[in-house]
């Protein structure tokens, strides 16, 4: 486990929950568990947040799945929390690394005897992420990152789902709104809520279980889970700026720890009003809802056929 040292408590130490011996220290909450109980802490935690977004628990949910710890572990605790989940997984066509990705979902999904469906990117969009990364390299994570969206937006909705849950974390949400705040992207940080409602009977609402876990919690779980998960980062992630507010923040919480715990629900806290730009349109090629004439997908495969003239 990553920086396990960190999260040892004292020996001697005794869960907060059941005074026996403790086995694992968590510094933001002052507070030490034993396994059991830590499980019950992170089941209870996405507990909190479901009734928080006043999700409706009788709905089936689709999970979008990498085969990465937090992706996995949003299913595990989703299902055994009893909701009806089924899995999504794109294969990005990526060689080796989407072979081990869609290895670690299918034994996941085997070993539990759940329910998955996986897309092809290249059928479905007509280029794999290796042939999209060779024609745009500036700012690549952010197209791929705008084509999954939309992509599993699609999908969800070709399967009749209402929702989808994805596995984004503590982490990941409070180093993103800090991103949105020194970039001033207001757009961004108006709309950046761990339960988006749908806009649109074929966009579903957007949900993030884990809003209220950190990364290094949700690798402990996975352990306690035996979550078999692909620890592989992509090939294409370098250069995303990302991490450098991640690094920011974790060097913050490891002087201070709760810091990103209380950066992100402060403004949580606040009143959200959560409005789209109305009227959507069709998409004139594909048919797809979009603010604008042409989808973000056909603009993108429009552009590339252009380029290839």
């Amino acid at each position: 486990m990553e920086n396990r040292s960190k999260y040892l408590p004292n020996k001697g130490d005794k869960c907060a929950r059941c005074r026996k011996e403790a086995s694992i220290c968590l510094p933001a909450h002052r507070a030490n568990f034993c396994p059991g109980c830590f499980v019950h802490y992170f089941e209870n935690a996405v507990e909190r947040g479901i009734k928080k977004m006043r999700l409706n628990r009788q709905d089936p949910l689709m999970i979008a799945v990498s085969g990465g710890k937090d992706s996995l572990a949003t299913w595990q605790v989703l299902n055994d929390l009893g909701l009806d989940t089924k899995g999504l997984f794109i294969n990005l066509q990526i060689d080796e690394f989407s072979q081990k990705s869609r290895e670690a979902v299918q034994k996941f999904a085997e070993d539990r005897g759940l329910d998955w469906s996986e897309y092809d990117l290249k059928t479905e969009i007509g280029y794999t992420i290796p042939e999209l990364h060779q024609q745009r390299q500036k700012k690549f994570c952010s197209l791929c990152g705008r084509i999954k969206r939309q992509l599993i937006n699609r999908l969800a909705a070709r399967e009749n789902f209402q929702t989808v849950a994805t596995g984004h974390n503590l982490d990941d949400e409070a180093s993103r709104l800090l991103g949105n705040l020194i970039d001033d992207r207001q757009d961004f940080v108006e709309k950046q809520y761990p339960f988006l409602p749908s806009p649109h009977p074929r966009i579903p609402a957007k949900f993030k279980p884990l809003y209220r876990l950190e990364k290094k919690e949700i690798l402990y779980y996975c352990e306690l889970k035996n979550i078999q998960y692909l620890n592989q980062k992509c090939p294409f992630s370098k250069g995303a700026t990302s991490k450098y507010f991640n690094q920011t923040l974790e060097f913050l919480e490891d002087k201070m720890p709760g810091t990103k715990r209380d950066f992100l629900y402060s403004y949580l806290k606040k009143d959200k009003n959560l409005v789209y730009e109305e009227p959507f349109n069709n998409c004139r090629e594909c048919g797809e809802p979009t603010y604008v004439e042409l989808c973000g997908i056909c603009r993108l495969k429009n552009s590339l056929s252009r380029d290839n003239i």
